[in-house]
């Protein structure tokens, strides 16, 4: 049952991280939630109480511990990289899951080995109250081009090459979760749920908050209002990021082919 690893990056984040812990550990679909200190001047370990250092001694709670900050993008990577549940779902230190997620989650890709990944829809708060819902286009940017409201089987993360971990992905538009929502759809096919499943707390000068105020909606349309939304250059790097992953892909396609030739 307890099938998924959940993935946390941690920088400076103490007064949250106990909290998002909290929500993704208690599942009985919960094997492990691994937090990843990316090289934060804040120590993860003084945010950690007691519940936690028993998880700690039970294997359920990990910690991984960088020298140097590496992005969050990294972080996820080689959270990623040290777990062991068939699926994996990646957290913000300040955003939560709701009751029922990693259920829905399991159950639907167990029973549907097809699928590479279920998304669901999420709660949008800034300061306690909701700011943000299907009655602004705004919310389907937002929720479709990021990591933590998915859950995804382990093989399909790394056939997408993971997060991109380049200076270019580093911006404050979080281009690396874009750049990875976009070629997790371009390879494999999952299926989404309207239900709210996750809530996604906007903190101020965040990805979300800077995308809410650089843009409004004329005529529903979604137009940018700051410099760097309108003169976003992500696109070249996300072209060029699925380039290398689609020629990757083909590669081990071909290697395959080949040995299975070579066997018969």
């Amino acid at each position: 049952m307890n099938q998924v690893s959940c993935v946390i990056p941690f920088y400076n984040g103490g007064d949250t991280i106990a909290r998002a812990i909290d929500s993704a550990i208690g599942s009985a679909f919960c094997l492990e939630v691994i937090v990843v200190s990316d090289g934060s001047p804040q120590a993860l370990d003084a945010s950690l109480t007691a519940a936690h250092r028993a998880y700690i001694e039970a294997g359920k709670l990990r910690l991984v511990l960088l020298e140097s900050n590496h992005g969050q993008g990294a972080a996820r990577n080689i959270g990623s990289a040290v777990s062991r549940g068939a699926y994996l779902a990646f957290l913000d230190q300040d955003d939560m899951y709701l009751p029922g997620f990693q259920e829905v989650a399991v159950r639907f890709l167990d029973d549907h080995p097809h699928l590479a990944a279920v998304e669901v829809g999420v709660e949008i708060v800034q300061d306690g109250r909701i700011v943000l819902d299907e009655s602004d286009p705004r919310y389907f940017t937002a929720i479709n081009s990021a990591p933590w409201n998915i859950v995804l089987r382990r093989n399909a993360f790394w056939s997408c090459g993971g997060f991109p971990v380049g200076p270019e992905f580093r911006t404050e538009n979080a281009g690396e979760d874009i750049a990875f929502k976009s070629m997790l759809r371009h390879v494999f096919v999952g299926v989404s749920f309207t239900d709210k499943l996750v809530r996604h707390h906007i903190r101020t000068n965040s990805a979300t908050d800077r995308y809410l105020k650089g843009t409004k909606i004329v005529d529903g349309a979604i137009v940018a209002t700051a410099a760097n939304f309108a003169n976003d250059n992500m696109g070249d790097a996300q072209q060029a990021h699925s380039q290398r992953v689609l020629a990757a892909l083909r590669a081990e396609r071909a290697i395959t082919l080949n040995l299975d030739r070579l066997s018969n």
